[in-house]
Formats: C-alpha cells, structure tokens, sequence
C-alpha cells in the first residue's frame, strides 16, 4: 500500500515538470520590444516594430502617449504609421492585452519638400548651333521624346533622356544669352542663363593616328562639323572616306584606298571646306625577326688561323662585307685575315680561302660583277678582284687620285664602275666601262662617304658620316635624302619628312631593295633603319627603326627591339628581298633578319 502511494506522489511530480519544459502550464507574457525601424521619420512614416509575444486580442502602440495606427501584427512584428507630433525623441510603447512594455525610441524630423521639375546646371555653359549640351536636373522623363526642351523659343532635339540628364542639340540662335525651358506631363520649369556664341568656321585640327594603312580608322577633330555624318564629305587624295560617326567637333572616318604617300584630310560641309594635317600611308607593318646564323662566340685565336664549319663552329677575326653569288652562297670579307668565307645561305656553313691574302689589307666593301667580286682593300689603297669560279684575283686599281681608304666599289647598269673614297677626295671616281686604270672624279661630297648601292631606277645612294643619306643622279648631282648634317642623334623625325630624321655618323652599311626602299645599319646606335619610300618617291619617305634598341648593345636575338647588336657593319639584301644580312665586326657573327 506505501509502494503505490509513492509511485503515485512520483509521476504526479513527473507530470508537473513535463508540462513546464513545454510551456503547457506558462501564462502570458509581457511583451518584449527589440527595435524600430526606422528610427527617425514624420507624421505618416511606416515604422515596423520587432520584438516577442505580440500576439494578443488587443494590441496598440503610443507614441510618447499619442496612439500609433496599427496595421497588422504577429507574435513578433508590429507595423504602424506615426501619428501627429512634433519635432523631438519619443518612447515607443507597445501594449499586448494590458501587459505594456516600452524601452525604444523614435525621432521625429523635418517633414522633406516634395521633388518638383528642376532644370539645375548645363555643360558645357556656352555654344553654337549643332552642339550638344548636358541638362542637369531631376523629375524628367526618362523617354526623349516625352521632354519638350527650348532655348529663345527655339526647340532642341532631345538625343538622350534620364530623370536626372538630358542630351540635347542645339538649334540656330544669335549670340547672347538665354535660359533653356524643359516641359514634361504640362508642367515647365526655366534653368539658368545659357551663353550661345558665334558660330566658328568649319575647321580640322588634327587626325589621330598620323600614319596607317587602307582601311585605317581615323579621328579627325575639328569644328562645325555636322553631326549627321552623311552630311559630312571627307575625302584623301580627292577619294572620298567612309564616315562612321560623327559629331559637331569629332568625325570617325576610315581611310579609303590610295598609293602610298602623304594626303591633307579635306572636310566639306554644307558650301564650306577645310583641309586639315596630313595622313600618311604606309605599307603593312612588318615583322623583322633577327638571328644568329653564323659565328662562334669569341674571335678566332689569331689571324693567320681560319676555322670553318656549321654555324656554331666557324669562327671570324673581323666579318666586314657581304656580295651575294648566283649558286646560293654569300661571300664574307673577313677583315684582318683578308680571306674570304663563302656561306651557303641554306646550311649555313662556311668555307674558305685565303687565295687574294697577300693583294689585300683590310677588305671593305665589294660587289660582284660577272664572275669577279670587286672589293675596296682599304688598308692599302687599291682595289682588287677576286674570281670566284677560278680562285684568281688580281690588282684592278691603285691610282686614287690622291684619296685614302677606299670603301666601296659598284657599278651601273651599263657597266661603269664606281669607287667610293673616304679620305682626301671625300667622294666618288667613276671607272668609264669598268676600266679602274682610267679613274676620273665623279661627285665630291662634303663628309666623308661610307657606303654606296645603287636603287632600280639607277640613282646611287650614298651614306656619309656626315650623318645623311644621299642620292647622287647619273650626271653626279645630289640630293640629300634622309638626315640632319652632323645630327649625331637617333630620331625618326616627322613621318613622310625624312629631312626631320637624324642619325649617327657610323653609317657603315647601307642596303636597297627591288623597290627602292634603304637599309641603313646605325654603328652609332646599335640600331638596323628602314627608310621607306612614299608616294613622291624618297621626298615624303618614312624613316623608321625595325632592329635592335636605340643605345643599347648586345648580341640577342628576337623580334624587331627585342634584338641586341654589338657593331652593325655591313647590311646587304638577299635577292629574294626577304632576308638581310648583317656582318657584327666585334661580336664575331653573321646576323640574319627574316622580313614576314
């Protein structure tokens, strides 16, 4: 009997507890306020109070005791609008069947102006017919067309609209001063005071880029163009442009098909024309990939040994220059050890013979002309040639007319022979068909020539260390091509203006190619130019560097800058027009540069 009474005392107490921790048993809470938001407001402001226990069958809210309208409630959401108050800080109080609890508090502000149609601000602040100008302001419509803008009356094509910005043209008025009126929904507003000036004449001041291909996109930036851009006639050369865009300061054309050279940009509109600053055609842009074909490292231990072989195993004393042969080799004069070095232009490897030795000292320059290679022996001042089929050479001319260091030797397209001297007569003897017995003057220059070649259409060009390329016509006149005198400067000058380039003294070698174009090797700078022909021929030519970095030596191979040179000798175009070759004196190698 005392057994099942205290069984039944022990699940009573059980069944007391299990209740509580399941809130069973809980009566109503008092409710639990967290936060509003927002914190500040007005009279009329939607505020949402969170919290716990707001369910109930009568919920309110005060605020500092005036009565919030209450729009909806759950057990931990209030939403209600602010009743009428003034400005100040008030408790927020919440009521849950009787049970009140407050805690938090809400700010009452300023109540703020509502946005009307406003014009605030123009850019630019000043123009002239055809201009767009930027409004600045607020409540527009975000569709053009639904903004009526004016200016004097006068209305403006609305281009772009927001609620903030318009864009809009403007049309023909006197100078002077007037404010813009903007309408939306029949409602007008008038801005500030905007300034129209005097119309300008159609003018072009510049083109960007300066040089390019066909096809090349061109900004031309001006004045008084129209911003319909098939009312603007842009032509080149009389061929007129495509104009892709076009607004009143600023047209975007692509330059049409024309020969190479240099053209004004001309602009009509309307009655008016203006030319501008000149583009300048040029041909595609190349690729000159350079490098080492021939030569190991290091010069070779003396000057009586020669060691020839592939390309990493032939070594030079002094590579000066370079004459192509018929069978697919190029002949080296290796200045020093005089001999000559044949390279097959396909293996790259190199044989030798030292048969004219003892007829030269310090071989320069040379060409090849019938089965004899002619060379300028400079270091003793006489010229000898050498037959490549027979191994033969021989003495061709000693008497230099009182000139030293022969550097060159070419002939013309009849077979007169031509020797360039340095020193002493500082100019060029001409042998009358080929006879170097009877040498006679022939031009004179103020430097000291370098180097000669002549072009296709039969004019020799000539480099001095005077800093200057020259062409010197059949009957001796000549016109200096490229380079200020004495500049001893590397500058590519003006584009289409090879008389604004400048160049060092050390313009040892010198290549033209089928079309006339010029190969300058800069010693000076370490660098290989092109000076390329335009439409006027090498008047409005364009000088440009597409080898090696300007000051800096080395020897790297790479792409255009990318490659280093030591000393850049003797540069001579292959027949095919797509290689140069180049001797370096100093870092003992034959460099090659692929034109892609």
């Amino acid at each position: 009997m005392r057994m099942k009474k205290t069984i039944y005392i022990l699940l009573t107490v059980l069944s007391v507890l299990g209740c509580r921790e399941t809130g069973v048993v809980d009566g109503p809470h008092d409710p639990k306020v967290l936060s509003i938001i927002p914190k500040a407001g007005y009279p009329g402001t939607e505020a949402t109070i969170s919290g716990w226990y707001f369910e109930g069958k009568q919920v309110s809210v005060t605020i500092g005791g005036t009565p919030a309208t209450v729009k909806a409630s759950t057990m931990d959401r209030i939403s209600v609008v602010m009743p009428e108050k003034t400005l100040g800080i008030y408790e927020v109080e919440v009521t849950v069947d009787g049970r009140s609890k407050g805690g938090i508090h809400f700010r009452y502000a300023e109540h703020p102006e509502e946005e009307k149609l406003a014009v605030f601000s123009y850019s630019p602040m000043h123009g002239y017919e055809g201009e767009q100008i930027t409004i600045g302001g607020q409540l527009f419509s975000p569709k053009p067309e639904e903004n009526m803008v004016t200016i004097n009356d006068k209305p403006c094509l609305v281009t772009t609209a927001t609620v903030s910005r318009l864009v809009v043209t403007l049309p023909d008025n006197p100078e002077g001063q007037y404010p813009f009126v903007v309408t939306v929904g029949g409602e007008s507003v008038t801005g500030p005071m905007f300034t129209y000036d005097r119309k300008p004449d159609l003018t072009v001041l510049s083109i960007e880029p300066a040089t390019g291909l066909v096809g090349e996109e061109i900004t031309v930036k001006g004045l008084c163009f129209s911003p319909v851009p098939s009312e603007n006639i842009v032509t080149l050369n009389g061929v007129r442009a495509e104009v892709l865009s076009a607004s009143m300061k600023e047209l975007r054309i692509k330059a049409p098909e024309n020969p190479l050279g240099s053209y004004p940009v001309v602009v009509t509109v309307g009655d008016k024309t203006a030319e501008g600053p000149a583009f300048m055609y040029v041909s595609k842009k190349l690729k000159y990939t350079v490098r080492t074909v021939s030569g190991k490292a290091g010069r070779a231990a003396d000057a009586v040994t020669v060691i020839d072989g592939g390309p990493s195993e032939v070594k030079y004393w002094q590579p000066r220059g370079l004459v192509f042969l018929p069978d697919g080799r190029m002949v080296i004069f290796d200045n020093g050890n005089n001999a000559f070095r044949f390279m097959d232009l396909t293996s790259y490897t190199v044989t030798s013979t030292q048969s004219a030795k003892s007829l030269l000292n310090a071989a320069w320059r040379g060409t090849l002309h019938g089965d004899w290679i002619y060379l300028a022996s400079k270091g003793n001042n006489r010229l000898v040639r050498y037959n490549y089929k027979t191994d033969e050479s021989e003495v061709v001319g000693a008497d230099l007319q009182g000139g030293t260091s022969p550097m060159d030797v070419a002939f013309d397209a009849v077979g007169n022979g031509y020797v360039l001297i340095r020193d002493g007569v500082k100019g060029i003897l001409k042998a009358p068909g080929g006879d170097f017995t009877a040498l006679e003057s022939f031009t004179t220059f103020t430097d000291g020539p370098l180097a000669m070649q002549f072009a296709p259409d039969g004019q020799l060009i000539v480099t001095t260390n005077g800093c200057q390329v020259i062409s010197v016509a059949p009957n001796g006149i000549q016109t200096v091509i490229a380079g200020i005198r004495a500049a001893k400067v590397d500058d590519n000058g003006q584009p289409g203006q090879p008389l604004t380039a400048k160049f060092g003294s050390n313009l040892f070698g010198m290549t033209v190619d089928g079309e006339g174009n010029i190969y300058v090797a800069d010693d000076s700078f370490k660098i290989i130019k092109l000076i390329q022909k335009g439409s006027d021929g090498y008047a409005n030519a364009i000088v440009s560097t597409i080898a090696g970095l300007s000051g800096q030596s080395g020897q790297s191979d790479g792409v255009g800058s990318d490659a280093r040179f030591g000393t850049p000798g003797e540069i001579r175009m292959a027949p095919d027009d797509k290689h140069l070759y180049i001797s370096e004196y100093s870092n003992f190698t034959i460099r090659e540069i692929t034109i892609e």
